[in-house]
């Protein structure tokens, strides 16, 4: 059996598929069909009756109540099941994918004549924790190591052009559109090492909603049309078998579409009476290309972000190399190649698009070697525990180093080894290296090009006995390109108390990695109050605003929790840990004053999908929100927000958008992908809004510096005065029209604070307060206590008394609520900050 892991799976929406690499290289390992990939999907006709693959695609079409597909997208949502309606079984995608590589499994024992134990599986660059998580879950559920290492999509499809590739790329890009999540990740290479430098992506884009656009937009209006079923809609579940078979004609014709102009379409639908009857339809490449271009242009949108974020242009990219079944498409590579409307970065589209993350993931497995256990040395006999590369695109050089072991007590330093490899192109044999008083020891060896090497530890005593020596081979495969150190791909945080989100693991960051950060806590936590709780939702995104990234996972603090009553202001140590391999992370918040530590790990618990009725609610809400930012964009003549509002109505998002609301109702994908798109949305609309308030900031930030050039006009400021406003003035100014909303806010309020300061060294300051306590009437209690007091600043203001105004303001200010006066009592619910 190889030392290294040497299995690579690609564990997709649409289709999975299995690899292995060997010393000729890399070959997919084909199912029982033949077929170098399997369909991820499920039909269980009857309990503990599970097919896999092509024939379980088919029945999804007759027979859906028992036959499911396209489940990765609900990875890692809590709650989430397929029913299958014969068996009396409802599984998670979890365990849907379990069966997937159960099945790919089978098809590496049917060659070889036993399943592999461990393999690297691949995940989009863009999924979040939570989903990784359920991918690792999943490898378990279907018999493989608690070791299988995740490496993401674009990374391996990056290795599997690299491994062919005989020149020294600086820059690759990769863009992975696959059957349900897109990612584009800039890689460079360096020295034979490939290293993920910047990535964007969506795990909700895919050619599965380029087959849903077809029948939403053409098949579904025709059937209405010519078969006279007005309630033929995608939310019925009357008509979920018809739907069916047209989602698998918009699939099947989509790809034929990659190679001919036109396609009939033709099926057998239910009439809803129990009769058949035969639908036809004529797709053209040109409608399916005009379908698909706003999914396209979202992709290559992304592809920008990408490289706008590593601080490069398109021409600084070598090749754009094509991973995901979508990229098939004629129309998107055509697209792709041109300068104005795509990237123009020149095409690669040597491998296969379909099975290149597999591939990629094989040669990936060659890298990592399978964990072995080190068997203890009977007495007199030895062992050696070795650590070294198992790839290399070295030759010369290569580290090994060990530590001996013995069943009794040994002077190491009696013995020395040597690495030899009497097969290699030329032969090798390393020195005599003696081991240290611990038995360890470090040497280096050469290996052959283009191949794998074998080496054999000997150990011998001073007399030049060879010694029996358990564990004594290794192998280093020399290769042109090594995958570099995993880095996070998505911003990891916490939520505060007042909404914004913290990064604490910022996208980029090398893996393994692990940070601290101290906050306070907001409420006090009192024992005899068990149901007050200090919350601290861990985020995963680059949303400023906590709510609009996504939650992984969540820390508690209960009053049960601690041993004493633990006051407000107190800190809190919140540390985020994330492995590299596996993806996996820990939280733990760390109380310094009772000296105890909660953790939280990434978990799926709560992690629910939305209900139809809640989508649909956002989507009126993001309805009327849009339609208010147009009123203020127009009203406050702001031209930037009012171009952006433009553009965004240009793509139709509340279009599509109520598509997935509606059949959020009878699929769960549906509902995920309609919570990811509104929050995306929302951010987008959040960016706008704050965009609307430039000019009203502008304009306030100039009102009040001239309110302040009046006060120091009538009273005679200091020099002092005029040289801070004449300091805000030349701020103001440097902003200019790159100014954003935070800025001027902030300028704003040193401008504010500034007029106070002025304020209070004249006679009207009394009279400022008394004006913002009487907008403040309506929290006084008690109401008649508050109007008689105002009735009073009122003739004291007609009067000039400023003495008596002052009086006003305190009675004023004692009938306000203390959160109102800005003592703020405890809550039953908190955080931090």
């Amino acid at each position: 059996m190889s030392e290294t892991i040497d299995y690579g799976i690609d564990l997709g929406t649409t289709n999975s598929a299995i690899a292995v690499a060997e010393d000729g290289g890399v070959r997919i390992v084909k199912n029982n069909e033949q077929w170098d990939y399997s369909p991820s999907a499920v039909y269980i006709p009857k309990k503990d009756i599970v097919h896999v693959g092509r024939r379980a695609k088919e029945r999804t079409q007759s027979d859906p109540a028992n036959a499911h597909s396209e489940f990765k997208l609900e990875m890692g949502v809590a709650g989430a099941t397929r029913r299958f309606e014969r068996a009396g079984l409802s599984l998670t995608p979890e365990e849907l994918s379990a069966e997937v590589l159960k099945s790919l499994r089978q098809d590496a024992a049917a060659e070889t004549g036993y399943a592999p134990e461990v393999a690297v599986i691949t995940v989009p660059a863009a999924f979040a924790l939570n989903q990784n998580t359920a991918t690792s879950e999943a490898a378990a559920l279907a018999g493989l190591s608690e070791h299988c290492p995740l490496v993401q999509e674009p990374t391996a499809a990056a290795i599997a052009y690299g491994v062919q590739d005989t020149s020294d790329s600086a820059h690759w890009m990769v863009f992975d559109l696959g059957g349900g999540t897109f990612d584009a990740a800039v890689m460079s290479k360096r020295d034979g090492e490939l290293q993920l430098i910047q990535h964007a992506g969506d795990p909700y884009l895919g050619g599965k909603l380029i087959d849903w656009a077809v029948v939403d937009d053409l098949l579904a209006p025709a059937v209405r049309r010519d078969l006279g079923l007005p309630d033929f809609n995608r939310s019925n579940r009357r008509w979920l078998g018809n739907y069916a078979k047209l989602k698998a004609e918009a699939e099947n014709a989509k790809i034929a579409l990659s190679r001919m102009d036109k396609i009939d379409i033709a099926c057998d639908l239910d009439d809803g009476s129990g009769d058949t009857v035969n639908f036809e339809f004529t797709l053209t490449r040109g409608t399916l290309d005009d379908l698909a271009l706003p999914f396209y242009t979202r992709a290559i949108k992304l592809c920008r972000e990408a490289l706008a974020e590593s601080a490069l242009r398109p021409d600084h990219i070598d090749r754009l190399l094509l991973a995901g079944g979508s990229t098939l498409s004629p129309g998107l590579r055509a697209l792709l190649t041109d300068r104005h409307t795509g990237l123009g970065i020149e095409v690669d589209h040597s491998q296969d698009p379909t099975t290149v993350v597999a591939r990629g993931a094989a040669a990936f497995a060659r890298t990592v070697r399978r964990p072995r256990k080190v068997r203890a040395a009977a007495p007199g006999e030895f062992a050696v525990e070795l650590n070294y590369p198992a790839q290399t695109v070295d030759t010369t050089g290569i580290p090994v180093s060990g530590k001996v072991t013995s069943g009794g007590a040994v002077d190491f330093t009696r013995y020395a080894v040597v690495l030899a490899n009497p097969d290699g192109q030329p032969p090798f044999r390393g020195p005599r290296t003696v081991l240290s008083q611990d038995g360890t020891f470090y040497t280096e060896v050469v290996v052959t090009a283009g191949a794998t090497s074998h080496f054999a530890v000997e150990l011998t005593d001073t007399s030049g006995t060879r010694q029996k020596l358990a564990g004594g081979t290794l192998a280093i495969t020399h290769a042109k390109v090594v995958p570099g150190e995993a880095v996070l791909t998505g911003t990891l945080g916490i939520g505060r108390a007042d909404g914004s989100f913290d990064p604490l693991l910022r996208k980029g960051t090398t893996l393994p990695a692990m940070v601290t950060k101290i906050y306070r806590t907001t409420i006090p936590l009192h024992r005899s109050e068990p149901d007050a709780v200090i919350r601290i939702p861990l985020l995963e995104g680059e949303r400023p605003r906590a709510e609009r990234n996504t939650r992984v996972g969540q820390l508690e603090i209960r009053p049960r929790d601690v041993r004493i009553d633990l006051p407000a202001e107190s800190e809190v140590e919140v540390t985020f840990e994330i492995e590299a391999s596996s993806r996996e992370a820990l939280a733990t918040a760390h109380i310094p004053l009772v000296q105890q530590q909660f953790e939280a790990t990434i978990n799926r618990t709560e992690l629910l999908a939305p209900e139809q009725h809640e989508l649909a609610g956002r989507l009126r809400h993001l309805e009327q929100r849009l339609r208010g930012l147009k009123d203020d964009a127009e009203s406050e003549h702001a031209e930037q927000a009012g171009t952006r509002l433009r553009k965004l109505e240009e793509h139709r998002p509340l279009t599509q958008l109520g598509r997935e609301v509606d059949a959020a109702d009878v699929d769960t994908g549906a509902a995920v992908t309609s919570d990811r798109r509104m929050r995306d949305l929302e951010a987008e609309l959040d960016d706008i809004e704050e965009a609307i308030e430039i000019p009203g900031l502008e304009r306030r930030l100039w009102d009040v510096l001239g309110a302040c050039e009046d006060i120091i006009t009538q009273v005679g400021g200091t020099p002092a005065d005029r040289r801070e406003l004449e300091n805000l003035r030349g701020r103001a100014s440097a902003l200019g029209a790159d100014a954003t909303p935070a800025e001027l806010r902030k300028l704003v309020k040193r401008a504010e604070e500034f007029q106070v300061e002025l304020l209070r060294r004249t006679d009207e300051w009394d009279f400022v307060v008394f004006n913002a306590l009487v907008e403040m009437r309506d929290l006084m209690r008690p109401r008649h206590q508050a109007d008689a007091a105002i009735r009073d600043g009122r003739r004291a203001m007609a009067m000039g008394d400023r003495g008596a105004i002052a009086g006003v303001n305190e009675r004023l200010r004692r009938l306000l609520p203390p959160e109102a006066a800005g003592n703020e009592p405890g809550r039953k619910e908190g955080g931090v900050r």
